[in-house]
């Protein structure tokens, strides 16, 4: 858990050097999180190409059974990054805990944050590429 809550801390740290009015920050890294979590499952569910032989999931049960998984991905995280970070307000405990350990740090957070979503969403599209059939290089 801790992972998850340094990566929090991180997008967190994001949204927060962005001068805005209205969203709370602990909000948008909640959702934002959730996002990239999603994607990182989303992952899972492309190498199920070289598991199950071609057409497995074309038949009637199991491509309505696949589309509601995949689609009900995000929700899922949503609602698990929600009730952990701030229904529980452990977002408290995290951005305190983290604020001591790196207390002059914050633009270096802050881009570690901005790294990992571009790098998610980077090797997210290689590997759906890649799968695909390899020749958009």
């Amino acid at each position: 858990m801790r992972i998850f809550d340094f990566l929090f801390y991180c997008l967190y740290r994001m949204f927060a050097s962005i001068k805005r009015v209205g969203e709370k920050d602990e909000n948008l890294a909640s959702i934002f999180f959730s996002v990239l979590l999603s994607t990182h499952s989303l992952m899972i569910f492309f190498l199920t190409r070289y598991i199950f032989p071609k057409g497995y999931f074309s038949l009637f049960p199991y491509n309505i059974i696949l589309k509601l998984l995949i689609g009900s991905v995000f929700l899922i995280w949503y609602f698990i990054c929600n009730h952990y970070f701030l229904k529980n307000e452990n977002y408290i405990r995290i951005v305190s805990f983290y604020e001591n350990i790196y207390k002059e740090q914050n633009r270096k957070i802050a881009w570690i944050g901005v790294l990992y979503s571009l790098a998610t969403f980077l090797v997210f599209y290689v590997t759906a590429v890649y799968l695909a059939n390899g020749t958009y290089f």
